[in-house]
Parts: C-alpha cells; sequence; structure tokens
C-alpha cells in the first residue's frame, strides 16, 4: 500500500526520482494546491511535463494486469517512493493525456440547476452513442458511472479510470473490484467478470439523464442520491425510479421506457438494452420519414408491437399496442397511454387517461376519455362529437 503523501514528495521534487519522464511539474490550482484527484485505487495528477499539460496516474495498491489495459501508457517501475528516510522502492504509473473538462456528474447537475433541458439533452443522446458502442463490443469498463466520464470542451464524452476493465483475456477470474454500488447491479459479485458489466449503469445513467432532459427538477427532489437520481438496491420501488418510468410513458419517449424497464431485471446482463440503445441513437439523429415508398406495417415481436416494410424495420417493436397509419400517423399504446406517431418513430401528440383511440380520417381521429367521445385534430385540438360522426 501506498500513500498520497508518499507520492506528493515524489513529485514535488522529481530530479533523480524518475526512471523514464525526466523532471515533471505538478500543476497547482489558483490556491497554489497541487491538482489532483484521488479514488479507490489511484490518485491521477495533472502534471507539465517538456511544455505539455499531462495526466499521471499512481497507484495506492497493487493492481493487476495494467500492460493489458494501458498498453504503452504504462511506465513500469517509473516513480521512486521514500518508504523511510533512506529507503525506498520504484513503482509504476500510467502516463495519459489530461482531457479538459468536467465530470458527466457535474455537467449534468449543472444544466439541472439552470433548468437547461437542452444541454441535459444533449448530454443524454451523446452518453447514449458512447454506451452504444460500449455495450456492443467484447469488453467492458467495470466501473462506468458519471465521475468516469469527462465532458470535454470539444463536447465529447471521454471515459477514463479503466482499472476495472474486462477484456476477453480475462475471461474466467474475477473481477478486481465491485465498482461503486451507485451504479451497479445489486446482483453483482466478483465472480461477475464478462463484457455485460456496463449493461446495467449505462441502462441505469441514460435513464437518469433523459429524466432530468425530461424534467430537470428531477434534481431538485432526488439530486443528493449517491448515484444520479436513483438508488439500484431500492428499484421498482425506488420513487424517482417510478416516477420517472411515468414520465416516460405519459411522453411517449417508448426507447426510454424500455431501457428503464430492464432495470428491474434479475440479472446482470439486460437483454435487448443493445438494440434499444441504437435506436436511441438512431432517434436523436436526423429524423426523416422513410425513403420506402410502401407504408409501414404492424407486426409483433415478443408481445410488443413495431412497424415495418417489406425492406426493413422503421420501428422497432416497442409498443404494447398500436393501429396501422392512416394519414403519416399511428396510434400506439405505451404502458397505459396512447400516443400517435409518426414515421419516425416520434411521438407528436399523447393522450394520458385514455381509454380508447381510432386512427385519424380526413384529418380527424376520435379518443374516448372516462367514457366520453371526443375529436382531435393533428395539431392535438379537441371539439366534441356529433352524434354520428364517429363510431367506435
Amino acid at each position: 500500500m501506498f500513500t498520497l503523501r508518499q507520492y506528493l514528495l515524489t513529485l514535488s521534487d522529481s530530479r533523480g526520482l524518475t526512471r523514464t519522464l525526466g523532471e515533471v511539474e505538478l500543476c497547482l490550482d489558483e490556491r497554489g494546491r497541487p491538482r489532483y484527484s484521488v479514488g479507490n485505487s489511484a490518485v491521477v495528477f495533472r502534471i507539465r511535463r517538456n511544455g505539455c499539460i499531462r495526466s499521471l496516474r499512481c497507484y495506492l495498491r497493487k493492481m493487476r494486469h495494467l500492460r493489458e489495459i494501458y498498453g504503452d501508457k504504462l511506465l513500469e517501475k517509473e516513480l521512486f517512493l521514500y518508504t523511510s528516510s533512506e529507503t525506498g522502492v520504484w513503482v509504476d504509473a500510467v502516463l495519459g493525456d489530461w482531457i479538459e473538462g468536467v465530470t458527466l456528474h457535474e455537467a449534468a447537475a449543472e444544466a439541472a440547476l439552470a433548468r437547461d433541458t437542452a444541454k441535459l439533452r444533449s448530454l443524454a443522446e451523446s452518453f447514449d452513442a458512447l454506451a452504444a458502442g460500449m455495450i456492443a463490443d467484447d469488453c467492458a469498463h467495470g466501473d462506468l458511472k458519471p465521475a468516469n466520464i469527462i465532458v470535454g470542451r470539444d463536447r465529447k464524452l471521454h471515459p477514463i479510470d479503466f482499472d476495472a476493465t474486462f477484456l476477453p483475456a480475462f475471461a474466467g477470474e474475477t473481477s478486481p473490484e465491485l465498482g461503486t454500488a451507485a451504479y451497479q447491479h445489486p446482483a453483482r459479485t466478483a465472480a461477475d467478470f464478462n463484457e455485460r458489466l456496463d449493461d446495467y449503469p449505462a441502462a441505469l445513467i441514460s435513464t437518469g439523464l433523459h429524466a432530468l432532459a425530461e424534467d430537470p427538477t428531477f434534481w431538485d427532489r432526488y439530486g443528493t442520491t449517491d448515484g444520479l437520481l436513483f438508488s439500484p438496491r431500492e428499484i421498482p420501488g425506488d420513487p424517482a425510479y417510478r416516477e420517472a418510468l411515468a414520465l416516460f410513458e405519459r411522453r411517449g419517449r417508448a426507447v426510454q421506457y424500455r431501457v428503464a424497464q430492464l432495470l428491474c431485471a434479475p440479472s446482470l446482463q439486460l437483454f435487448g438494452l443493445a438494440e434499444l440503445l441504437r435506436e436511441a441513437v438512431r432517434q436523436a439523429g436526423e429524423q426523416q420519414p422513410a425513403t420506402d415508398k410502401s407504408t409501414p406495417e404492424l407486426f409483433v415481436e415478443n408481445g410488443r408491437w413495431g412497424y415495418r416494410t417489406p425492406q426493413r424495420i422503421v420501428i422497432p417493436p416497442l409498443y404494447d399496442s398500436g393501429f396501422d397509419f392512416t394519414e403519416g400517423l399511428a396510434a400506439v399504446l405505451l404502458g397505459g397511454t396512447w400516443h400517435y406517431i409518426d414515421t419516425t418513430g416520434r411521438t407528436c401528440l399523447s393522450f394520458p387517461e385514455c381509454e380508447a383511440v381510432k386512427p385519424f380520417r380526413n384529418g380527424r381521429a376520435q379518443v374516448v376519455r372516462n367514457g366520453c367521445r371526443i375529436g382531435i385534430d393533428r395539431a392535438g385540438n379537441e371539439r366534441p362529437v356529433a352524434e354520428n360522426e364517429f363510431a367506435i
């Protein structure tokens, strides 16, 4: 075991105490204190070397597989740490790029307090794109959380701290750590060490960010938890989780609703998450109607309804029920709420607390609320229904 004090002693005057780095300079903050962050297994210093700002990751305890994880960034036996006034030991360090920015947790908190829904939606969409790539490969970060993601000045998300990474070469081993409990599946143990470790935290973070994008006041009510709004061990009874799920249902956020539902899964592997994240990325991009000449038609898969043409699936099976497209809109049921979507899957109209709906005909449709029939137009304007105008 090594201490922060030992590293500060070495790096404050590194002459003769580095093997290949030469002399390094600790960067100081506005109060003249060294800039660093301390984690569970390491401390990361902001240093200046050869005129360039870099990060130097120094370990507080022995870690395994650093060469496989960090490659040439690992500097073996690089720093000399004094263990007494006359003796010491050479220890490993990892030299990397310093990413200027704030953590995803800090960025989300700042945007929520400022009620900046546009920034929150951008953060949520950027995270979905990052997570979609991470979930699709055969590796895992192992400690995925907003504090381990930097929102850079380039507005891109940069994962950091890969000490708990799973690589295919590590198959059959136990996990070196269990990640941060506030983002991990409650059933995770050291025996769980595979490429699916990031499934649960990815779904949890995505759900939290999208909930904030829909309603930033979530932060006022639930932002003091250790995690991002939710307590994994309390799901599905967690109040923040139940409120977010209801919000997604009410606003027709079908992908986010289904991702959130996966957080109730009994296992770490969340089946269907990769497909949902890909759909989230698609929906966040340019939303254009399908180029296929044919109108998308209903299909059912695993008890849920989606839309496809002979060429491809246009909208994956996300809904509990639905009607065919008429006049460019289709009525779909998400949970207990009816919505009308366009051919890109975008929710155009929502009708909470309605018992039934009818498709559009001649620019008009009908919904039933509290047993009463109500006519609607494509803008969602309501009007009374004449006695013989519709029939359900």
